[in-house]
């Protein structure tokens, strides 16, 4: 073995390669044919080949004997392959089997639960929002990097098939991210995808799986009760509360129909309370769960194909999903087609090319938004089935008779609604990317690298003239005279059409040198990069349309019209607009390593970034960016002795990483408009010009150590970082004689900090197998520069989640914080709800809100849990296989919903809450919930929505999932169940703290499926 330096070995179905030898370990490459039941072990840290560092206890021991050993690997950053022994950088690597693990149609779902550093908020609903090592930045775009084969991923992640991707790589420090300059600031998501392999024979790969949701839980939100809500609406009616609404005979506003029952005369006292026992009899979360939801039903399809001769390896892959919604109406389905081939013409030379194609639908043709809103008690159907109408911007007995004055039929039926509505939206993705590499002596090759990437997005919305929108927009312009009806607005259907397109265009040179001499390795690469990404979009309404002809009738959009019943003015708007917006960005990076005995290692990377988004000035268009890294193998040091720990990694790196806004550059921008009354043109100032912009610098230091027991008993990693956030984009005060009464720019610094720790454990690993892995991090931050005061202590009460629109940095707290007012409990007189005014219980609001400043206000800790992670559970026997996942969110408060007696009021929107008020003396024992005091009292609400007896504590343990499978020659079956329900948590409120009150958490799901290998 001492004189042994290379050797290579291939057989039909398996190659080895031994790339050097060096005191107690072996480097070396392998590749190996895929079939069933075959384990393959690789990690991404940079993207083109696969190094595996296998350790062996002595020279006797010349065979693996099992695969679980094949775990020193290699990572991809998107610009090179780097030996994972060799890298100083913080990374985490999800190989196919762990992202395949769970079954969706989407990336993000898959990585939910199994990797640290990562924290998905769904808080907010719609599109979930990504998070690596919590925030490094304030108002500036804090979404991750996607990087897909190596280019920065610009269409929309939706259009990703998640079949297609081969592994996953997180990106989290500044050595492993700086690279990509400043868009790495909030970490980087590296995907790569399947390509095939050089020498494989023909592999056919089938994948298919139906999953099943239960209907969502409508009584999941603290809605008043039908019971509550009618005596609430009689109370107010008692009180004359809707008089102003019933003689108003101008606007005619919606009446609620206790209201309407009461002021009818024409019933006597008993029929009244007959129909007011039938409403509180009724609830209106069992008609929307009858008609509107039903059980989501997902359908995924995916078939590929790849292989490799001894010039080229190529990949197809086809896949289809067909995607029905909870919501009847609504529904997606989507195709995606790609192929990849390498081809090696002559020697040295290599060429790569790849093209993705992505077309997706989307109906959203529900009437939910018209509906789900409305009284608890609303009947959307009678006994015998028949579609009732609901009061919507008029009340019942205005719109019952508009067609006895000429107009179009003014009721709003929702049920009719939901075979009415036709709305679709579409995205037509396509993705071209092509590699050429030229290998010009041993160690040293040049690439030059393109992507061309194309995606239209276009959205269709038809209002025919059966539905109440169009019918409404009809009946309002028009104008009822003595010789009859005029339609301002032509009869017909209103059609409303988008097109959005996004072109991007990424170019590469890079250079690549690596030499092997004895003792020593250096890696370098240097290169330059530019990149364009321009989008365009308009929009477009067409009125009096008919679809069977595809004509429209003109309008008359210059002149105003007197709109009925109101009697307001407005024009008809065109709603047409045109938008533009171009980023180009050039880069210039370097990026190099050397390695002493495969011991010590030492890394390096700098980059510079110029944009047309920075300053005027030449030097301030160029943000410079570096990073240094540093590995001891201690393991591997001749006075080692620690048998018990042949595994011994010890890394250190401190970078800066950048981020950017787009939405603000250098020079004035504005936005045009057209004037609803006037119909003359007229400009808004968008962004102030800002000579001095400069893009957003992080810095961050990271210290980790990687160790593993015998047998790989036991591995894992401790990494700790600190984080510096400089020139960060902030909200400033302006002199108000400018028209403006605030600008951003770098303004803001913010500090934080963390820790991640990665463990797993094996206690079996033979014919029973018993694998365990924790996951758990730990991050806050704190802001340590902002000097704009908000203009009211409301701004302190935002929701406080990463998907939150509007939130005021605090010097010296989190970014994402819960404030309250201190609560002093409920008037034992009147159940008032009372707060501190100069330390004495109050219900001075006024006074409360006036003396109260940020420091005075209640903190109570960060709004985004600082901990966070998961513990999985894998135990195999033979074919069978059994992974369950529970994940934790720990030491984190948020703002629990509460009745609000001005909302159950104006808009009948009560909570449950209103049960459990205080109705007399003694009950502020017992309950917080305020006493209904009529009239309201000012400032009442506000006060406790926003005091400390609403604000829970967010910790909680959840099972998050469960799969199993069974492996049956080359067919792999598996059944997955997901969203299993919460096993802990500290609010006693049945609150599940991922979803806001008003969110719906997402249903049980549970899935079947097969993987095929030909």
């Amino acid at each position: 073995m001492n004189n042994f330096y290379s050797m290579e070995y291939h057989c039909p179905n398996f190659w080895l390669k031994i790339l050097k030898i060096s005191g107690m370990s072996i480097v070396f490459s392998i590749g190996m044919q895929s079939f069933a039941g075959a384990r393959v072990s690789r990690v991404p840290y940079t993207g083109f080949t696969s190094v595996f560092g296998m350790p062996i206890q002595d020279t006797t021991k010349n065979s693996l004997k099992d695969t679980i050993q094949l775990q020193e690997v290699s990572v991809s950053t998107g610009y090179q392959i780097l030996p994972k022994e060799r890298a100083t950088g913080s990374f985490v690597f999800i190989d196919s089997a762990l992202f395949n693990r769970s079954v969706s149609t989407d990336v993000i779902s898959r990585l939910k639960g199994v990797t640290p550093s990562l924290l998905i908020d769904e808080r907010a609903g719609g599109t979930p929002k990504l998070s690596i090592r919590g925030r490094s930045t304030i108002f500036a775009n804090a979404d991750p990097l996607i990087v897909v084969d190596n280019f920065p991923y610009e269409g929309d992640l939706s259009n990703l098939n998640p079949n297609d991707i081969a592994d996953v790589s997180i990106l989290r420090d500044a050595a492993a991210a700086s690279i990509w300059g400043v868009r790495a600031g909030n970490g980087v998501i590296v995907i790569t995808t399947k390509k095939g392999k050089r020498n494989q024979p023909i592999q056919i790969n089938f994948n298919s799986n139906l999953t099943i949701g239960t209907k969502p839980d409508l009584f999941y939100e603290p809605k008043i009760s039908p019971s509550d809500l009618v005596d609430v609406e009689q109370f107010l009616y008692k009180q004359g509360y809707y008089n102003s609404s019933l003689t108003n005979t101008t606007s005619y506003p919606v009446i609620n129909p206790v209201a309407e029952i009461l002021d009818n005369a024409a019933l006597s006292e008993g029929e009244k309370q007959i129909q007011l026992d039938a409403l509180k009899q009724h609830d209106l979360r069992n008609d929307l769960g009858k008609y509107f939801y039903q059980p989501s039903f997902k359908q995924q399809y995916d078939l590929g194909m790849r292989g490799g001769s001894n010039k080229q390896q190529y990949s197809l892959n086809a896949g289809f999903d067909k995607n029905q919604s909870a919501v009847v109406g609504n529904g997606d389905n989507r195709f995606t087609l790609s192929a990849q081939q390498s081809l090696q013409p002559i020697a040295n030379l290599s060429i790569d090319n790849a093209i993705f194609y992505t077309h997706s639908q989307n109906r959203i043709n529900s009437s939910l938004q018209g509906i789900q809103n409305g009284e608890a008690y609303q009947r959307l159907a009678d006994d015998q089935g028949n579609h009732l109408p609901v009061a919507r911007d008029y009340r019942l007995s205005f719109a019952e008779t508009a067609e006895d004055k000429g107009l179009l039929n003014w009721l709003y039926v929702p049920l009719d609604e939901i075979n009415y509505a036709d709305q679709r939206s579409q995205i037509h993705h396509i993705r071209f990317n092509n590699t050429i590499s030229y290998s010009w002596f041993k160690g040293f090759k040049t690439s030059l690298l393109y992507q061309y990437e194309k995606q239209f997005n276009t959205s269709r919305e038809l209002y025919s003239q059966d539905t109440y929108f169009t019918r409404n927009l009809i009946n309002q312009y028009s104008v009822i005279g003595s010789k009859g009806i005029t339609y301002n607005l032509p009869l017909g259907a209103y059609l409303s059409l988008g097109h959005q397109d996004l072109t991007a265009h990424s170019g590469r040179f890079q250079a690549d040198y690596r030499l092997d001499k004895g003792s020593h390795s250096l890696v370098l690469l240097a290169g330059m990069e530019l990149r364009q990404s321009k989008s365009n979009g308009n929009e477009q309404v067409l009125y009096g349309y008919d679809e069977k002809t595809g004509l429209a009738k003109p309008v008359n959009q210059d002149s105003t019209f007197k709109l009925y019943p109101s009697g307001n003015w407005s024009n008809i708007s065109s709603s047409n607009s045109v938008t533009q917006t171009v980023d180009r960005f050039r880069s210039y990076y370097a990026n190099g390593s050397y390695t002493y005995q495969h011991r010590y290692t030492l890394s390096g990377s700098a980059r510079i970034d110029q944009s047309n988004l920075f300053g005027v000035k030449a030097n301030q268009r160029s943000v410079p960016l570096w990073s240094v890294g540093f590995k001891w193998n201690a393991a591997e040091e001749p006075f080692y002795k620690f048998d018990w720990l042949p595994q011994l990694n010890v890394r250190a790196t401190y970078g800066y990483n950048g981020n950017i806004d787009n939405t603000v550059t250098a020079f004035t921008t504005a936005k045009y408009y057209t004037d609803a009354e006037t119909g003359l043109a007229y400009a808004s100032i968008y962004s102030l010009p800002n000579a001095d912009l400069r893009g957003e610098r992080t810095s961050q230091l990271n210290l980790g150590i990687d160790f593993g027991l015998p047998h790989q008993w036991l591995v894992g990693s401790v990494d700790y970082y600190t984080k510096h956030g400089k020139d960060l984009l902030g909200t400033g005060p302006l002199e108000s004689t400018t028209g403006r009464t605030s600008f951003k720019g770098n303004l803001a610094n913010m500090r934080g900090k963390g820790l991640d720790v990665m463990v797993t454990v094996q206690p079996l690993q033979h014919e029973y197998k018993w694998s365990c892995t924790l996951f758990s991090s730990f991050t806050t931050d704190e802001i340590t520069k902002y000097n704009n005061t908000p203009s009211s202590i409301s701004n302190y009460f935002a929701d406080g989640s990463l998907t939150g629109s509007s939130y005021t940095p605090t010097v010296g707290k989190p970014l994402f914080s819960v404030y309250s007012y201190p609560w002093a409990g409920l008037d034992p007189q009147t159940g008032a709800p009372r707060g501190f005014l100069n330390g004495v219980p109050s219900t001075n609001y006024a006074g409360i809100t006036k003396a109260y400043s940020m420091d005075s206000l209640k903190y109570h800790g960060h709004a985004t849990p600082p901990y966070y992670g998961s513990f999985r559970n894998d135990l195999s026997y033979r074919n069978f296989s059994v992974s369950v996942n529970i994940s934790y969110k720990l030491g984190y408060y948020f703002r629990r919903s509460s009745i609000r007696y001005d909302y159950l009021f104006a808009s009948h929107d009560g909570h449950s809450d209103y049960a459990n008020r205080w109705q007399k003396q003694g009950d502020e024992m017992t309950t917080d919930i305020p006493a209904l005091i009529y009239p309201l009292t000012s400032g009442s609400d506000a006060f406790y929505s926003n005091s400390s007896a609403l604000v829970e504590k967010g910790d909680h343990i959840r099972l998050q999932d469960i799969q199993v499978s069974y492996q049956f020659r080359n067919i792999h079956f598996y059944v997955y169940a997901n969203n299993l329900g919460i096993l802990w948590r500290t609010n006693n409120q049945g609150i599940d703290p991922d979803y806001a009150t008003d969110v719906l958490p997402q249903p049980f799901t549970l899935s079947a499926g097969l993987t095929a290998h030909f």
